[in-house]
């Protein structure tokens, strides 16, 4: 159990860039970047939010010049949730545990459906994850569109970055909320439906990786169509991160790295920092 523990702190990662990735409805912006100024509205220094993959292969891993550039101007780092606290990993491995145990929810039907993927995808029998919500064996089945063993991560090599500078660091919820808006977005139904789309999952991640360092935010958000994890895995975050920023930003320069699916839409960071009377100007190069 202490190898599926330490592998779900990866989970929680990739649960996120299976979903916030393809997120959002493609309404604004139109330009090509992942790379954004914040300015205006009282502010003494601007600062910048920058959208993740949240794991790549290190093919795929790239980190432009603009961003480091960006990165330098800067006081304080912030991202989504502390994922180098282990205490706070502790609580996302209880987050995706629940005492009703899927051989005691799930249908006949279900659990065989789940064991055999289970076992064909990951190795191992549903009994093993018994007590694992579908929300957390669904971010180990995430794990599974990378052709790498060991992909990198946009935030761990800031966070590192980080660290040597002696920057602040900061970020926007806490593990137990993150995992809470997990749980309540990825629901039996979603669920099931992801199921259907895991043959083609290396595909799709491949796809993903491209439009990401493409920096195509539309085509990015073209695949989404679950309201209720839109609600929840973004919408909901989004507003409660845009109300947290003013006042970091009024202390600091800050730099956000979130996941690229939360930039975009109606509801996203984007236009919702416009809203609250900021310049968010795109950054090309």
């Amino acid at each position: 159990m202490n190898n599926l523990l330490k592998k779900i702190t990866l989970a929680t990662a990739a649960i996120f860039t299976f979903t916030a990735s393809y997120a959002a409805i493609a309404s604004e912006p139109t330009e090509k970047t992942v790379l954004w100024e914040i300015s205006g509205n009282g502010l003494n220094k601007p600062s910048y939010l920058f959208g993740t993959f949240h794991m790549l292969c290190k093919d795929d891993f790239i980190i432009r010049e603009k961003v480091k550039k960006a990165f330098d101007k800067t006081t304080q780092l912030v991202i989504e949730s502390n994922v180098f606290d282990p205490a706070e990993l502790k609580v996302a491995q209880e987050g995706f545990t629940s005492d009703v145990a899927q051989s005691a929810r799930l249908t006949k039907e279900q659990y065989a459906l789940v064991d055999s993927v289970v076992r064909r995808k990951l190795n191992f029998s549903l009994k093993q994850l018994d007590h694992f919500r579908l929300s957390g064996i669904l971010s180990f089945l995430a794990q599974q569109g990378f052709e790498c063993a060991n992909p990198q991560s946009f935030e761990a090599t800031l966070y590192k970055e980080a660290q040597e500078k002696k920057m602040g660091f900061a970020v926007l919820e806490t593990m137990k909320e993150q995992v809470d808006y997990a749980n309540k977005g990825f629901s039996d139904t979603y669920f099931f439906k992801y199921l259907n789309t895991l043959d083609s999952l290396k595909a799709n991640t491949a796809r993903m990786a491209s439009d990401y360092n493409r920096e195509d935010l539309q085509a990015i958000f073209a695949q989404m169509d679950d309201p209720e994890m839109i609600h929840w895995v973004l919408t909901t975050r989004n507003i409660n991160w845009a109300n947290k920023m003013p006042d970091m930003m009024k202390e600091k320069s800050c730099f956000f790295a979130v996941g690229a699916g939360h930039l975009g839409g109606e509801s996203g960071m984007i236009n919702l920092l416009r809203a609250k009377g900021y310049k968010v100007k795109p950054i090309m190069k």
